[in-house]
């Protein structure tokens, strides 16, 4: 449900780009550096690589969901900028309060696998998953006053095993480190290291080309090429073929990270299905892209365009920038991402008639707040985390919008959503498989 808000919110790419996105950073992610560095020593580092691959697959193992949660899911996606279709319809919570005339609803969610199929159920109250691949979700609903204005606020968190947060970003470190090498050198790497993986993701990613170029000062300048593609899913994921053609061919997107003098740090762009990354790197931790070297600040900038075409409409935004911040914690990792300036929007003649103050609302005051990241429970599993809060003032613009990213979300439940767990829980399964083969271990 988070990514359905975000997404209707800021009118950007349906849920295949990130697929493709996360396709290809675990397609990357197969050499034997990213995973011995999992973990302190070679048991550690095993156990942790498995049991992360292992949440993540049962989260896409069979997925059923009760009919309560699978009906707020729909309704939810359908109202989430409007919220007031939503407020009154008792069947879609799972807690309600008022207080001091501010109306509030939640829903809570648990996820388990359980007998072979991974199950979400509401209940209230939840609390943090304390097993590998338990997973919650928790949303609230917040009526700010008696207009039209209200608080979206999600939590979702995934048990994903004993790896400690800080060795996730010690296996960052290590897939940068590891693009300090020949093209044929990272090739040969990902490919007899986690053979499985790379068929299995590669049945949508495929690594293009490689260009690493050696700087004077020791660092490496790294472009990957990527392209995405439904053929080699057609025979297997016929409908998920389809909805890649169909939603990933046509749009474009752009993220870039900047520091306060303006100096790029990291580049992922995406047109007509290749995928390009651009970032250099020093003995693992990255550099500016052009210029000398120095530490990464903690704060930097978020620069993000793109645009889709869903349905008849072609939709997007332009210079969105946002904070951008490394969280280090002794207990967590995480990047927080704050968004306080209305973008440049893309929109049909016919929703920029209806375009006034309502879509500049979001950002205002603390503005749209999304984070990501690795934290440390106490019952010693490390839960990654996301989080988003966004403000909506309805009006006929953001039904407007609603309404577009409904039309993707109708086109991505069933069918199409159950193939995408099957590719998904498949791909995991492989990375485990290679993971287990790895001559690295004793």
């Amino acid at each position: 449900m988070t990514r359905s808000l975000t997404r209707s919110l800021l009118c950007s790419l349906p849920r295949v780009c990130v697929l493709a996105v996360g396709g290809t950073v675990v397609l990357l992610a197969g050499c034997r550096a990213a995973a011995i560095a999992y973990g302190p020593d070679a048991v550690s580092a095993r156990a942790n690589a498995d049991g992360l691959a292992s949440a993540i697959e049962q989260r896409f193992t069979r997925v059923v969901r009760h009919p309560k949660f699978s009906n707020a899911r729909m309704r939810m996606g359908r109202y989430a900028l409007a919220p007031s279709k939503l407020v009154g319809d008792t069947a879609l919570w799972t807690g309600s309060r008022a207080v001091r005339g501010v109306t509030e609803r939640s829903l809570e969610v648990s996820g388990s696998l359980v007998g072979g199929q991974y199950t979400f159920a509401p209940r209230a109250p939840s609390s943090t998953p304390a097993r590998t691949g338990d997973s919650r979700h928790v949303l609230h609903l917040t009526h700010i006053d008696k207009g039209g204005d209200w608080q979206w606020s999600t939590l979702v968190e995934n048990a994903v095993g004993p790896v400690a947060p800080e060795q996730m970003a010690d296996v960052m470190r290590a897939l940068f480190a590891s693009a300090e090498r020949s093209a044929p050198a990272i090739r040969s790497d990902y490919r007899s290291a986690f053979p499985r993986t790379a068929v299995a993701f590669g049945r949508m990613v495929q690594v293009d080309s490689i260009s690493t170029v050696a700087q004077s000062d020791g660092s490496t300048s790294v472009m990957l090429r990527l392209a995405v593609s439904d053929a080699g899913l057609r025979s297997g994921f016929p409908e998920l073929a389809k909805y890649v053609r169909k939603y990933y061919a046509p749009a474009r997107y752009r993220f870039r990270v900047r520091d306060a003098g303006g100096a790029e740090w990291f580049d992922i762009e995406a047109a007509k299905s290749v995928i390009v990354l651009r970032f250099r790197s020093r003995r693992g931790e990255l550099q500016p892209l052009i210029g000398s070297q120095r530490t990464m600040p903690d704060t930097l900038a978020l620069h993000i365009e793109g645009s889709a075409k869903i349905g008849m409409f072609t939709v997007g935004a332009s210079k969105l920038i946002g904070e951008f911040v490394h969280v280090h914690t002794p207990t967590q990792r995480a990047w927080a991402m704050r968004f306080t300036k209305e973008p440049e929007w893309d929109l049909p003649f016919l929703a920029e008639q209806l375009l006034h103050t309502p879509l500049k609302h979001p950002f205002d005051g603390p503005g749209v707040q999304f984070s990501l990241g690795f934290v440390r429970a106490g019952s010693g599993q490390t839960v990654l985390t996301r989080t988003t809060t966004l403000a909506v003032r309805e009006s006929a613009i953001m039904r407007f919008l609603g309404n577009l990213g409904f039309t993707a979300m109708s086109d991505y439940a069933g069918k199409v959503e159950e193939e995408e767990n099957r590719f998904l829980a498949e791909g995991f399964a492989a990375m485990r498989a290679d993971v287990a083969s790895l001559a690295v271990w004793p």
